[in-house]
């Protein structure tokens, strides 16, 4: 989107907006036939009469001028359809990866599945840090680990007296698409 102001030509009016420019010129030609009178409406009328012929040519500059300008209106609504666009692909693959993530929770047991999920959202978590997470026991932590690696769910990697877990290839192949 510019920002640099356009004016559009009559041909690229719609009909609104030529209904517009129709009704702005007409109350802008309405206001210069009561300029003559004004002195007359401030001696003889009601006080709020000489104020009319500015309203009008006021009204009628601003119909003209908002049925000439081009609106950014289509070029902000063709972005907002990009972007939902965009963001539907990215819902749909991610209900895709997740699906992978979710059979393999439904197989596993609550404990099991809890520490899976961390896993899946803390990519590179110590095992330590788990247990700190979880409140389980360091045995109780590193069977499961054991039963997750089997199933090859995840892979364990030695950083100083405890591991970093990863999800494995191809689960983590899925969540980063």
């Amino acid at each position: 989107m510019s920002g640099k102001l356009q004016v559009k030509s009559i041909s690229e009016l719609n009909n609104a907006e030529f209904v517009l420019l129709i009704g702005g010129a007409f109350f802008l030609f309405t206001s210069f036939l009561l300029f003559p009178n004004l002195h007359h409406y401030m001696m003889m009328g009601p006080y709020y009469m000489s104020y009319l012929p500015f309203i009008l040519g006021l009204l009628g500059l601003a119909m003209i001028i908002l049925s000439l300008v081009k609106t950014s209106s289509s070029e902000v609504s063709n972005l907002e359809r990009d972007t939902n666009l965009k963001n539907h692909e990215e819902n749909q693959n991610e209900r895709k990866d997740n699906e992978k993530l979710s059979v393999a929770l439904r197989l596993l047991n609550d404990d099991e599945a809890k520490i899976l999920r961390i896993i899946h959202d803390n990519e590179g978590i110590t095992q330590d840090s788990l247990h700190f997470r979880t409140g389980f026991s360091q045995s109780k932590i590193s069977m499961i680990m054991k039963k997750l690696e089997e199933r090859d769910l995840i892979v364990r990697e030695r950083f100083g007296k405890t591991y970093k877990i990863y999800l494995s290839e191809w689960l983590r192949d899925c969540k980063n698409r």
